[in-house]
């Protein structure tokens, strides 16, 4: 299985939010293999995992905890490569979000992407799906504050949010994040995502004219690979819409199977032919939330399991220490050293 990767470009744009600091990113891309070739090349690319070490690592050498924001303030036109333009041009806001969250695979791998509308709410969610990656609240506080950057250039300079959800825990004083975004911002959430009212999805852009829209997404669409949109399997479509729920009221198999336009029969059939199944997959899903929940929260785990469903604690420690091979307690504590590892002096991964 080949490490998951991220556009090169998108590097660039961190790199330089550094060096505005008046720190040099040249020692921090180094140490972590990078060269600057590799930073510059437009269509490059490179492991996810740097990319994340690269921002943690970032925000201690600027020593601004908030690091991620920084950056995401300064998100620009061509701070995400063609995808920035591609938002920035297209004919309405909801577009602009739709357009987005299809081609964002082509420059990251291994995360999930996606923009919802409902009668009165417009959600988008963004999420590293990788769980060997466990040190990323820069990347995910960049990349929210960056999506709210652009929608704000693109409606002119104002968009009012309802809410913003992250899944890690709050980091210095509240103020900050409610500040940046306006807004009411929840900490340790199943996703990170932020909403803001349905009736804004029709806006007009004001900052790139809508005609660059299709060039840009003719452009995009020819980099992806033959039969695309045929290649997102069953079992990820499936996936998608698990996760598009509660962890504490999770789906049904006839409901899912019933939006994807199949019987019960033919849905399980499907599943088993790609050598899974949806106790298989809901299992899978849980677990990952757990890991997560562990990871960037400080819930009790018995708090932890009623969140995802669980009747009793016993119940998903069981679940748990046969998924992974160690109990939730042991396995916070692992991560806990692990994260700490860093802090004395150590740049690596983490």
């Amino acid at each position: 299985m080949h490490a998951p990767t991220i556009s090169a470009q998108f590097l660039r744009h961190v790199a330089n939010c550094v060096e505005l600091t008046g720190r040099d990113a040249a020692p921090l891309l180094a140490r972590l293999g990078i060269t600057q070739e590799q930073v510059d090349d437009p269509e490059g690319l490179i492991p996810l995992a740097a990319f994340l070490a690269f921002f943690e690592s970032a925000a201690d050498l600027v020593r601004n905890p908030h690091f991620g924001l920084h950056a995401a303030r300064l998100t620009g036109s061509d701070s995400l490569g063609p995808l920035s333009f591609l938002f920035l041009s297209a004919p309405t806001l909801g577009a602009a979000f739709t357009s987005f969250t299809r081609y964002l695979a082509l420059m990251q791998q291994a995360s999930r992407n996606t923009f919802s509308t409902g009668a009165q709410w417009a959600t988008f969610e963004y999420m590293v799906l990788d769980q060997r990656l466990t040190a990323r609240r820069q990347d995910t506080e960049y990349s929210i504050g960056a999506m709210f950057t652009l929608a704000r250039q693109f409606c002119g300079g104002s968009i009012e949010l309802r809410e913003v959800r992250f899944e890690h825990e709050r980091v210095g004083d509240y103020s900050r994040y409610r500040d940046y975004f306006g807004c009411d911002v929840f900490f340790e959430q199943e996703a990170n995502a932020f909403s803001f009212d349905a009736a804004l999805l029709d806006r007009r852009g004001t900052a790139l004219s809508s005609s660059l829209h299709p060039i840009i997404e003719d452009h995009l669409r020819r980099r992806e690979p033959v039969g695309t949109g045929d290649a997102e399997g069953f079992a990820d479509r499936v996936r998608r819409a698990i996760s598009a729920v509660p962890l504490d009221r999770p789906p049904q198999a006839s409901d899912v199977a019933q939006r994807l336009g199949c019987s019960p029969a033919t849905f399980n059939r499907r599943l088993v032919d790609e050598g899974t199944s949806w106790r298989a997959l809901l299992a899978v899903h849980r677990m990952d939330a757990a890991a997560r929940l562990l990871r960037e929260s400080r819930r009790e785990i018995s708090a932890i399991a009623l969140a995802l469903g669980f009747s009793e604690s016993a119940a998903f420690v069981r679940s748990f220490t046969r998924h992974f091979g160690t109990s939730p307690g042991r396995y916070r504590r692992r991560m806990q050293n692990d994260a700490a590892l860093p802090q004395k002096g150590d740049a690596r991964a983490r």
